[in-house]
């Protein structure tokens, strides 16, 4: 039985922010994503390059188990 995850790839102001763990019924939409970036700024590290979120986002899917793998998503 697999979790029901997500490793979501967000762009927001043309920064890439890799967010593991996202639970895909309550967690992954815009507004939610969004709120969380904004609020935990100093937390959350990004990158301007789109290939090396991704490339951080599917290395973390080899180490956790998660139903719907990495998507990426415009805010």
């Amino acid at each position: 039985m697999s979790r029901n995850n997500v490793i979501a790839v967000a762009k927001y102001k043309y920064k890439y922010y890799v967010l593991p763990n996202l639970c895909m019924d309550t967690q992954f939409n815009n507004l939610y994503i969004k709120e969380l970036l904004i609020n935990n700024n100093h937390i959350n590290k990004y990158t301007r390059d789109r290939g090396k979120a991704l490339i951080i986002a599917h290395d973390i899917q080899k180490k956790i188990d998660n139903e719907y793998g990495v998507i990426e998503i415009s805010i």
